[in-house]
């Protein structure tokens, strides 16, 4: 029989072919390979994040909250401390108490009628005193709730709530259910469901601003808590779900609703008799609140700095004890603190008075102003938080919490000092006032200078760094900005001078928001004369306070900022090379109109587009010192020259009175005659020169005197430059003339640049408003600021 490429045989007299049947076999087991290659991949993998979860979760067993409730529960008087006379620090003396009013009230739990407590256990957590903190067959549906994608877990357990009160952490997040879970299972492991059910008792809002069911009664109904009868406790339960839904000072229908929602699951769960339900129920129908308020002793004003004080003590008690703004201003109000503040009482009062009588803001009915002044230690000497008399606490402040854009004042903390740190500028370099090509985001060049004197805009060719900051020639800036690096500028002000809560990610990728100040949210007021510190105690940044340290009821210290330690933003000898290009703006710039005769004043001058917001930041021997001016909108000032006018009525009044001295300067800052038309340092054939002020291990050239071609160089030598050291102190220096010229910042993106003119930049255009408060200004054409 012949071969063929077929294998074949008969069955029952049929030919059979075997090929087909033979290839669907090694398919099946081809695929039965891949099959079962996934499945074991499936569960290595099933394996390696089963374990990365259980690691996870084990991670958190100890999570645990810091608060101790028989401390929270304590109600003992706080109190504030100021310096002594004569800002003696040794001699405190007291200046506040601080205590509990009737808006939050502890009750012990004794005196909390059952009613109350079977009323919250009802509506909020029915198996309370069954579970170890968490309800595992709700909380399964809470984890099935956020599969799902819902944006609400619930399930969360009488302690649950508790913790997330205490600690106000209420995000929707796996981590955040976890530690919560563990958190609950660790409190009812330390403390007693009876100490839980006081502690949530007295703690949770009810509403209309209470916290607590002592304050919510005597709110509601005018009685203590143990006087409420079954429907009265089922009305104040019945809040905590949504205290702003279910207040019945502004929502009694509602109230009413949710008040018989608890009864029915009282008498479902046999905690009140039929009887009980029936008249509690007919009570619900007319229920009458009477909104009465206890007597409130603690209804002293405080003064601008108090306030400060009692915010930044709240947000350090909430981060020490990672717990919610609630619970800390219990702390302050009820556990017997002793906090000893850093004001300067005399420099207060001064700035106070000041901005209040001084007159200055009188023809003007609307604006506003915030002042800060800080030692060269990061003590907050004194603020102000608006023009008005304060009438009332926990206010908006115009100095510490508003944010506006900051204009040229932003120069020498975001251009010049890092740059001349860096070793690309000196004081006298010449760069280039032109425009930065592709600037706006039309691709058009900027910024733009405005002149005074022409009423045009202008560009002044090369200038030396110290004419361009002196007269804050907007485009000098850009171009230095641009060089030294727009994301540079960015990361030293966040991470060298403390801007990281004000400045965004857009802000460091556009050259007019850190060039020129056209912040995207704009700077506060602290801010600004807490960076300036570096310009007078050798380039060292300390984080500005307000209170020294906090001791608790037993005389622990327990926050302590007077140990900090500071950032060396830059070098002691760029520091004070700066300092001294700063009196050039107020003795030849835009800021004649500060100079105090007798004291060595510096500083910058900054105004925002159409005149929006107007700054002056600089510095005394003795302080920093910032003052912006504005309506807080976006309105154009009817005047760009208040903010000057206060900061030197208020320094001038403040120095009065204090031993004359000079700022203390850098051993290696030498002083030199430099050649204005090369900013090299002068040589014999320079007729043009004025004095500088260098790192002797890193002196320009000498000029050669041939200054038509841009002039040329040789090595310096100390005998031909006239260099004189600057090693202790400097002399106050006599004051220039001049005015301070208008200026502007349109906002652009890198690498393009953010102003207009030169005097006083302006911030940048069309920029999005601060957070949190009123819309700062767009930056607008100018000529230095």
């Amino acid at each position: 029989m012949k071969k063929t490429d077929r294998d074949t045989n008969y069955i029952n007299g049929q030919m059979r072919d075997h090929t087909a049947s033979a290839t669907g076999a090694s398919v099946f087991r081809v695929i039965g390979k891949v099959l079962l290659t996934a499945a074991v991949i499936l569960l290595i993998t099933m394996i390696i994040v089963g374990i990365s979860l259980l690691s996870f979760v084990f991670s958190m067993k100890d999570e645990s909250v810091k608060i101790d409730l028989a401390e929270y529960k304590q109600t003992y008087t706080s109190y504030l401390y100021v310096n002594g006379s004569g800002d003696n620090r040794n001699q405190p003396v007291q200046k506040l108490s601080l205590h509990s009013g009737e808006q939050r009230v502890w009750v012990d739990y004794a005196k909390i009628p059952k009613a109350m407590k079977d009323a919250m256990v009802a509506i909020e957590d029915k198996r309370f005193w069954d579970h170890s903190g968490v309800d595992w067959k709700r909380t399964a549906g809470a984890m099935l709730n956020l599969v799902g994608g819902s944006n609400s877990y619930g399930g969360s357990t009488i302690t649950q709530q508790l913790i997330k009160n205490l600690t106000q952490e209420d995000e929707v997040s796996l981590t955040r259910k976890v530690k919560e879970i563990f958190r609950a299972v660790n409190l009812e492991k330390k403390y007693s469901k009876e100490q839980i059910l006081e502690a949530y008792l007295n703690c949770v809002p009810y509403g209309s601003g209470t916290q607590g069911v002592q304050a919510a009664a005597n709110l509601y109904f005018g009685k203590n808590i143990q006087d409420c009868d079954i429907a009265q406790c089922a009305a104040i339960a019945g809040i905590t779900q949504n205290p702003a839904k279910y207040t019945p000072l502004v929502h009694k229908d509602n109230n009413r609703i949710r008040q018989q929602t608890v009864l029915t699951a009282m008498h479902d769960q046999k905690l009140i008799t039929d009887a009980e339900y029936t008249q509690a129920m007919k009570e619900s129908e007319n229920m009458t609140f009477v909104g009465k308020k206890g007597s409130d002793t603690s209804n002293q004003v405080w003064d601008w700095y108090t306030e400060a004080v009692i915010r930044d003590v709240q947000t350090a008690l909430m981060n020490k004890y990672s717990c919610s703004s609630s619970a800390a201003s219990n702390m302050i109000y009820s556990s017997g603190l002793k906090i000893y503040s850093a004001e300067d009482q005399d420099l207060q009062k001064t700035a106070q008075d000041y901005i209040l009588h001084s007159g200055i803001l009188d023809d003007d009915k609307d604006v506003q102003t915030g002042f800060c002044a800080v030692g060269y230690d990061g003590r907050v000497l004194a603020t102000v938080g608006s023009r008005n008399q304060k009438t009332a606490n926990l206010v908006n402040s115009y100095a510490t919490m508003l944010k506006f854009q900051s204009g040229s004042s932003v120069k020498p903390i975001s251009t010049y000092a890092p740059a001349l740190d860096k070793g690309q500028i000196t004081y006298s370099s010449l760069v280039k006032d032109e425009k930065v090509e592709n600037y706006f985001p039309d691709g058009s060049a900027g910024p733009n200078n405005w002149s005074s004197d022409t009423q045009s805009a202008v560009c002044h060719g090369e200038v030396t760094v110290q004419e361009a900051l002196a007269h804050s020639y907007n485009c000098a800036a850009a171009q230095v900005c641009k060089a030294f690096g727009i994301t540079n500028s960015y990361n030293f002000m966040v991470q060298k001078l403390g801007f990281s809560n004000c400045l965004t990610k857009e802000d460091s990728q556009l050259l007019g928001n850190m060039s020129l100040g056209g912040q995207t949210q704009g700077v506060t007021v602290l801010n600004m004369a807490a960076a300036y510190e570096i310009f007078g105690n050798g380039g060292k940044y300390y984080q500005p306070y307000t209170f020294y340290k906090v001791l608790d009821h037993s005389g622990n210290v327990i926050i302590d900022n007077t140990t900090k330690a500071p950032v060396q933003a830059i070098s002691s000898v760029s520091a004070s090379i700066m300092n001294r290009l700063l009196r050039t703006v107020v003795t030849d710039g835009t800021a004649t109109a500060v100079n105090i005769d007798g004291w060595d004043i510096v500083g910058k001058t900054g105004t925002t587009d159409n005149d929006v917001n107007s700054w002056f930041v600089g510095c005394s021997p003795y302080a920093t010192g910032a003052v912006w001016t504005g309506y807080g909108k976006n309105k154009t000032l009817s005047s760009t020259t208040y903010s000057k006018a206060l900061w030197k009525g208020i320094f001038e009044k403040y120095l009065a009175n204090k031993t004359q001295k000079d700022f203390t300067f850098d051993g290696s800052m030498v002083k030199k005659s430099y050649c204005v038309r090369t900013g090299l340092l002068a040589g014999s054939g320079c007729a043009d020169t004025k004095d500088g002020y260098y790192d002797s291990n890193n002196l320009p050239k000498v000029c050669d005197g041939n200054h038509g071609s841009g002039g040329s160089a040789s090595e310096p030598d100390e005998s031909s430059t006239g260099g004189e050291s600057q090693q202790a102190t400097s002399q106050a220096e006599s004051n220039g003339g001049g005015e301070e010229p208008a200026s502007q910042t349109p906002q652009s993106s890198e690498p393009a640049a953010s102003s207009q003119h030169g005097e006083e930049s302006k911030a940048p255009v069309e920029s999005k408003p601060a957070a949190s408060q009123k819309p700062t200004s767009a930056p607008s054409e100018g000529n230095a600021g």
